[in-house]
């Protein structure tokens, strides 16, 4: 059909088993409208981090020509345990080697799609739960944040202490609920030293957690220092605001050192979109084929495990 269903979009195919975009993306490679297909599909909800449904057992052939052509140009698809974009990834790759081993481009136009599909669907907002919040709420919280008399747990950093709430704290983070719960000298002074990180680092990881926002001046650097503390505690909110926010950041400059952290630490949204940005950045892709990025972020960009 040629009109998209927002009731369809978000699940599985009853019979097959994969998702609406592994549909379009992949079904509908041939088609004239293959970009917008996608376009539309991302703005009515689409999600293409869904992956196939467990019971998926669904596989495919794509080829040129036939008889010998055929033979030698043939790539499988297969669904199970991936996503849109890992379903997209996995069969560029085999189109590229296809042609790489066989000496031909006949996947060249194919290839093209392809990328462009990877590039909407990595860059695409993962949607979560939202619920607008009334600016007194925020205003509440940065006041709370703010209220250093009332704190009762001391983070010591590199350049000096910030404070914060001991319910906040361990509320946000498992991993600190049960350093301040212990017997340790975390637990004893309600002190916990990370002279591993800046301040401002720290600032920006507790304006997050109570208010969701700051008025840091946020670069890079600061920010990456924030998310390792956001990993390292388990924070899942804060880690998620941060992973949006380097995003935003991503240049020329700074892609190796996000999308390094992106990789280390496993984070799946982070990745999307810096594989995204490597697509669309001649100069990424430039430094991609000349093999002048950490063995680290090359794996991670062709999709290798070290």
């Amino acid at each position: 059909a040629s009109c998209l269903d927002e009731s369809v979009l978000t699940g599985h195919h009853p019979e097959k088993g994969i998702t609406a975009l592994q549909m379009i993306a992949i079904f509908g490679i041939t088609s004239s409208d293959h970009e917008s297909r996608i376009v539309q599909a991302l703005d009515l909800g689409a999600d293409p981090h869904l992956k196939a449904a467990s019971w998926c057992d669904h596989e495919e052939q794509l080829w040129k020509g036939s008889g010998d052509e055929k033979r030698r140009t043939v790539v499988d698809i297969e669904y199970r345990g991936k996503s849109a974009i890992g379903t997209t990834a996995q069969l560029l790759r085999d189109m590229q080697d296809n042609q790489d081993d066989n000496d031909h481009e006949r996947w060249s136009e194919d290839i093209k799609k392809l990328r462009r599909a990877m590039s909407l669907m990595c860059r695409a907002p993962r949607r979560s739960a939202r619920v607008s919040v009334d600016c007194g709420i925020v205003n509440l919280w940065e006041e709370l944040r703010r209220d250093a008399d009332s704190h009762d747990v001391t983070l010591v950093t590199a350049e000096g202490d910030v404070s914060a709430h001991r319910a906040v704290l361990v509320r946000a983070s498992p991993v600190l609920g049960a350093m301040l719960a212990s017997s340790m000298r975390e637990g004893r002074q309600q002190r916990v030293e990370i002279k591993d990180t800046p301040k401002q680092s720290a600032v920006l990881f507790l304006d997050l957690l109570y208010a969701g926002t700051s008025t840091e001046d946020l670069d890079a650097q600061i920010a990456l220092a924030a998310l390792d503390l956001a990993h390292r505690w388990q924070a899942a909110v804060v880690l998620r605001m941060l992973e949006w926010a380097l995003a935003a950041m991503l240049s020329d400059a700074n892609f190796a050192v996000i999308v390094q952290a992106a990789a280390t630490k496993g984070l799946e949204q982070l990745g999307s979109m810096c594989k995204g940005f490597a697509n669309d950045s001649m100069a990424v892709k430039s430094k991609v084929r000349a093999g002048n990025f950490p063995p680290a972020v090359l794996n991670f960009l062709h999709g290798r495990k070290e």
